[in-house]
């Protein structure tokens, strides 16, 4: 327990002195980290982002379900982020945006802006509920709470996110890949160590392909919906937006893409090799029992602590997205109809007060799905079904030098009340509110919100794009 305490006091100091020196950063600074962070920090805050609860805790159970075919969880990503760095990236960068909503109201308007920022709030709960679940099981195990757990790994996070705000995420990214590596790749030195009863080890059994586990089906509920979350995810771009120039966001994309694929193979020989080693109660649990059965005592305190860097690397990003899709986007723009404009300090309050709420409601779902996977899951069936689509005919059409006619009521309309009903519906289904037994639905739905959109779009006409503004408030 002494370990837990000095590692939550370090978290502080650091958090307080920050906000002594920052107590009246702007807009910029607390979200965008005024926009000055090098190729380098963009990449390590980005694997610092990847290798969240998903991609460490989840990834290695996976390993022990379905051995190498796991690479799949993290290999869509790499990918999708190379595809990435040279297709939207320029056009990502120059919008000079705060969210992902920034690049849709330049073809749709704001008031579209405000919609799907609102559902990304609901969808991007359930990512940040896959990073407190990994973190609450670590701490459930010190304190022997469940609730008490996840409640407190809330906790931790969500105070220094709220002191630092996007500072933190960029200065720390490369100490929180470093310390992470580290500490895999002794887990994995002490699981090749490990003895396995009184018989010789046996050969490494890895397998990669289709089989009767990891079907063509299991594939494409993972491939499709995980690669477009890196291709289109507003936690991604977000690292785009704090970068100080195009070259600079190329540059940690590409690193980032390089070192996942590394890392990924590191965790993944870690899942594998627990399966000869230990009998998990979920999968989810994998490194952390295996943490307890190769240390004891303080060590296997200090161990499951350092653990506890993996998912708050991830959680403290993924919480300023989320307040600042609600705070930003939607409740600022609301106020601004009303004629209440706030100023850019009145945002950041409101902006933290979101990431408040967001860290209270996604502890709650946590504590319903208590499954790393599955929840992100849940979020990027819900991404890439209501928003990729509007997302990606945006950043076509910025690209291409025309805007949709955002004068067009109807179009509008019609778009907004099609993305709240596709996007909502999907979420109802994935949290069991309706029931559909439907293969692929998804799937099917991504294509026919894609070429429905499209087809709005053209029907509201389209004009020449004389400038892109760049919209700061």
């Amino acid at each position: 327990m002494i370990w837990l305490i000095l590692y939550i006091a370090l978290l502080f100091g650091i958090g307080f002195h920050h906000w002594l020196r920052h107590r009246g950063a702007s807009l910029d600074g607390f979200v965008v980290y005024d926009r000055q962070a090098g190729g380098f920090s963009v990449g390590m805050s980005l694997v610092a982002l990847a290798f969240g609860a998903s991609s460490v805790f989840g990834l290695a159970g996976y390993a022990y379900q379905y051995n190498l075919n796991a690479l799949w969880w993290t290999l869509s990503g790499a990918i999708f982020l190379v595809v990435l760095a040279y297709t939207f990236l320029d056009t990502v960068w120059r919008v000079k945006g705060y969210t992902i909503g920034d690049i849709i109201a330049q073809v749709f308007g704001d008031n579209i802006r405000l919609l799907v920022s609102a559902v990304l709030f609901l969808a991007w709960l359930m990512v940040l509920a896959g990073q407190i679940i990994a973190g609450g099981n670590i701490l459930t195990q010190l304190l022997g709470s469940e609730p008490l757990g996840y409640a407190l790994f809330t906790l931790i996070f969500a105070a220094y996110s709220l002191l630092v705000g996007q500072a933190g995420t960029v200065k720390t990214g490369f100490l929180q890949v470093t310390v992470m590596v580290a500490g895999l790749a002794l887990l994995l030195t002490l699981s090749l160590a490990a003895p396995i009863g009184t018989e010789p080890r046996p050969p490494l059994n890895l397998r990669f392909g289709f089989d009767e586990a990891f079907t063509f089906s299991l594939f494409l509920g993972i491939f499709i919906p995980v690669g477009l979350s890196y291709l289109f995810g507003p936690d991604m771009y977000s690292r785009i937006f704090v970068a100080r120039d195009i070259a600079s966001a190329r540059r940690g994309l590409l690193l980032a893409s390089a070192l996942i694929v590394a890392i990924s193979l590191l965790i993944v020989f870690i899942g594998i090799l627990a399966k000869g080693l230990i009998t998990v109660a979920k999968p989810d649990l994998t490194i952390q029992t295996l943490v307890t059965q190769l240390f004891s005592g303080q060590l296997a305190d200090f161990v499951l602590v350092a653990l506890l860097s993996i998912p708050l690397s991830g959680a403290d990003i993924i919480l300023i997205t989320t307040g600042t899709l609600l705070g930003r986007d939607v409740i600022a723009h609301g106020l601004r109809l009303l004629g209440r404009a706030p100023n850019d300090t009145a945002q950041v309050w409101i902006i933290r007060g979101c990431m408040m709420l967001a860290a209270v409601l996604a502890t709650l779902f946590a504590l319903r799905l208590k499954a790393i996977i599955p929840s992100l899951l849940i979020a990027y069936k819900v991404f890439s079904i209501g928003i990729v689509p509007l997302l990606f005919l945006s950043l076509l059409s910025i690209r291409q030098g025309a805007t949709a006619m955002v004068g067009a009521s109807t179009v509008n309309r019609l778009v907004a009340v099609y993305l709240l009903i596709a996007s909502l519906g999907v979420l109802l289904v994935e949290l069991k509110f309706i029931p559909l037994n439907l293969p692929h639905y998804n799937l099917y739905l991504l294509l026919g919100n894609t070429l429905l959109l499209a087809l709005l779009l053209r029907l509201g006409g389209h004009r020449p794009l004389l400038f892109i503004r760049a919209r700061g408030v």
